[in-house]
């Protein structure tokens, strides 16, 4: 066995041992005395895996781990999987734009690499970008339509779409109905019951309810079969119901 055969099985024992910086300190002074291509490409494997184990989410050194994988780019700029890690890393940090790019420049390298598709939609989700994250994950399933982690993401975040859809246009209709609301009261300090039912579009119950609430806030009176907005509170009553003040 020569000396770098039994340099490099020094430094793999101790990787295994998780004494990485001292693997590396071994591999990074022989490479600078020897540049060497299996101590380069062993180098750079040391730096990876202790990159990898520093952003593990157990021990959680995600500012170290960015410091490794630099340092393997130094060498090896091309590296798709260094890019890759360095995007974890930034992720984890909520860096999303550096994590973002970082994923990008590994696609540029490798279009085929299904895990930085993968990570975009999980990036796209955490910053609630839903659409992105849909089409990151369809670009995910065309490389491989097994990839089952895409594929439950990509169910998952369609529902949550759909759902943010429903509550968007929920919440639209409720802004038009106050709208329609405040301008009836508007024009009128004494208004039908059978008006606002209309507009609100609820029951008799849950009518008397809402004009019970607003008169116990001395928005209102009742009069009959008619309702008298008390001047006084006008301003205020408005207000209340822009921000959702009907109960409904």
């Amino acid at each position: 066995m020569t000396d770098k055969e039994k340099l490099i099985e020094k430094a793999r024992v101790l990787i295994k041992n998780e004494e990485f910086e001292k693997a590396i300190k071994i591999l990074e002074e022989f490479y600078q005395q020897q540049p060497d291509t299996d101590i380069k490409n062993n180098l750079i494997e040391a730096f990876f895996t202790y990159g990898g184990y520093l952003n593990d989410d157990y021990v959680l050194e995600y500012e170290k781990s960015i410091n490794f994988f630099k340092r393997i780019l130094d060498l090896d700029p091309e590296n798709y999987r260094t890019h890759y890690n360095l995007g974890i890393a930034y992720f984890n940090l909520s860096r999303f734009e550096e994590a973002l790019n970082s994923f990008k420049i590994a696609i540029s390298i490798k279009p085929d690499y299904k895990h930085s598709y993968y990570n975009i939609g999980l990036l796209y989700e955490a910053t609630e970008n839903l659409e992105s994250a849909v089409e990151a994950y369809e670009k995910a399933l065309e490389i491989d339509p097994n990839f089952i982690y895409a594929m439950h993401a990509l169910k998952a975040v369609k529902l949550n779409l759909d759902n943010y859809v429903k509550t968007k246009s929920k919440n639209q209709e409720n802004k038009d109905t106050i709208e329609k609301l405040i301008s009836l009261l508007s024009m009128s300090k004494r208004v039908r019951f059978d008006m606002i039912q209309e507009i609100l579009n609820v029951n008799k119950e849950t009518l008397l309810e809402i004009i019970i609430n607003w008169g116990k806030k001395n928005y209102c009176v009742i009069d009959g079969d008619y309702l008298i907005i008390n001047k006084e509170f006008q301003t205020q009553f408005f207000e209340d119901l822009n921000q959702g003040g009907t109960g409904i």
